[in-house]
């Protein structure tokens, strides 16, 4: 005759009861909420903190590539090119010209314009637009870059010393000043930037936030 072995009856209860209590209370379901929440919120406000005025530092960057593909072409060809530069306060953009091999005078003979042929040639596939809504606040019409990597500005334009740039900058109240300002259209950020003559390359710059 067989005998089977009881299972205590308490004992099966209680271990499904003590299962039941690994769960969580309604409590404590909501201040992890609440923590989750104060989280999000900070990450929020530290990004936009970080991603202010990245169009302007972006637009900084575009300049320096920009140059640097000038001096470039300017070496190979051993021939004068040109930066243009868009009008000051709308929508930014460069586009690299060539010295008119018939004419080569190291003066930039065109209209500013981008979608017409000028007497010095574009060259092809150099239009290149700033991040939208920057823009240049101050810059030269054009920059001439020489084979050597020189630089000149076109006339009337005033270029601004290292010297002055510095001690505006590090002044109480640094103001957007410098051979070439881009600014976010309707925000106060901008990016001020200082050109070195002799190479023909971004010497300073210095961004600016003038929130209240």
């Amino acid at each position: 005759m067989r005998h089977r072995e009881a299972f205590p009856r308490g004992l099966a209860l209680r271990s499904r009861s003590s299962g039941g209590e690994g769960g969580f209370t309604l409590l404590e379901l909501l201040i992890v909420i609440i923590i989750i929440v104060l989280l999000a919120t900070l990450s929020v406000a530290l990004l936009s903190v970080f991603f202010r005025g990245q169009g302007a530092r972006q637009g900084a960057m575009i300049v320096t590539q920009v140059l640097a593909q000038a001096k470039q072409e300017a070496a190979k060809t051993h021939r004068y090119h040109f930066i243009v530069f868009s009008p000051p306060n709308t929508d930014g953009w460069m586009e690299i010209h060539k010295d008119d091999p018939t004419n080569s005078n190291g003066i930039y003979n065109g209209d500013y314009d981008p979608k017409t042929q000028d007497t010095d040639p574009a060259v092809p596939d150099s239009y290149t637009e700033l991040p939208r809504n920057v823009a240049f606040e101050t810059s030269p019409t054009w920059i001439a870059i020489s084979p050597s990597g020189y630089c000149g500005f076109n006339a009337g334009f005033k270029e601004m010393q290292a010297s002055s740039f510095d001690k505006v900058m590090n002044g109480p109240s640094p103001k957007p000043v410098g051979d070439i300002v881009l600014r976010v259209l309707n925000k106060p950020y901008t990016m001020c930037l200082d050109i070195d003559r002799a190479s023909g390359k971004i010497r300073r710059n210095f961004f600016i936030n003038d929130e209240p």
